[in-house]
């Protein structure tokens, strides 16, 4: 194409919006409940790997790879990896109704295989403008840093290179709209509204159910079903087992006694809910493959 090729277009006007953009770096089984958003959100695996579950499908995100979700899509994140993961996470919103009409059939799309490349310079560069802009200090009370002590220009620019990263990003999206790896409602089995309720209610009780003996099988019969069909209901939406998500959840809990409280194992057994300090021992050994007292040296 040669640089005197006639080209004009008449105008433009599109709109996006950012919130709650974050960088986090988080423990091994940290998960986050199910939950949806009114916007899009743009999710990226810096390292580790990322198990999120969207109405009961696993997608598993490595290093590089990024997610996008749209609005209303109900997700959780039940990490059962041995390892720390990070990542980072903006919410978006647009003022564009050729792209909102563009997307609005889309349930995600798990960027991998070579097209997210594209994004790893822009992804770079907001990491660079933070080392460049050493004014900005962490926030006391949550230990994180904010842009907020950034000049003016700096501020905008951070903005901006965002803006541009979700920009590209949707535009991959709607490249990649029709290959394999990209899932759209309309083909696929809906979950109904009911079940989606009372997993979200087991889920609660299940989290509950941490610092108590509590069982499944109780649980169940507080919601009147069976074992059976708790546990179908459940592995619907969050792809995974009730008894098995409990554990995780026990697991979490105990490591977290245990490295950061003074408790001692038989006062961490008691409150997990475990008959004897012995019981709690042999199963944290399955956990882990150490005991209580390896683990916290």
């Amino acid at each position: 194409m040669g640089l005197n090729t006639p080209f004009q277009f008449q105008s433009m006007r599109s709109l996006i919006a950012l919130h709650n953009c974050h960088f986090r770096e988080v423990e091994a089984g940290w998960s986050y409940q199910l939950h949806e958003h009114s916007g899009y959100e743009l999710l990226h695996c810096a390292y580790g790997q990322i198990n999120e579950w969207i109405h009961g499908e696993s997608v598993l995100l490595h290093p590089g790879d990024w997610l996008f979700i749209g609005p209303g899509v109900k997700h959780s994140t039940i990490n059962e990896s041995s390892q720390p993961f990070a990542y980072f996470s903006v919410h978006f919103s647009m003022d564009d109704e050729e792209l909102t009409n563009a997307l609005k059939e889309l349930h995600f799309a798990h960027l991998s295989g070579g097209e997210e490349r594209r994004l790893q310079p822009m992804f770079a560069a907001l990491f660079d403008q933070l080392r460049e802009n050493n004014s900005v200090q962490p926030d006391r009370e949550r230990g994180q840093i904010t842009i907020d002590g950034f000049a003016s220009v700096a501020r905008q620019t951070f903005m901006l290179t965002v803006q541009q990263l979700v920009i590209n990003a949707i535009g991959l999206v709607l490249v990649a709209r029709d290959k394999e790896h990209v899932r759209q409602q309309p083909g696929r089995k809906k979950l109904q509204a009911a079940e989606v309720e009372l997993a979200h209610g087991i889920q609660q009780k299940l989290l509950d159910a941490v610092y108590t003996p509590m069982t499944i099988n109780e649980i169940a019969q507080q919601y009147f079903i069976s074992r059976s069909h708790c546990n179908e209901v459940f592995k619907r939406v969050y792809g995974i087992a009730p008894k098995q998500y409990l554990s995780i959840m026990k697991q979490r809990a105990a490591e977290e006694l245990l490295l950061h409280s003074d408790a001692s194992a038989g006062e961490i057994a008691e409150k997990l809910g475990f008959t004897s300090l012995s019981s709690f021992s042999r199963q944290f050994r399955r956990w882990t493959a150490a005991s209580p007292q390896q683990f916290r040296k």
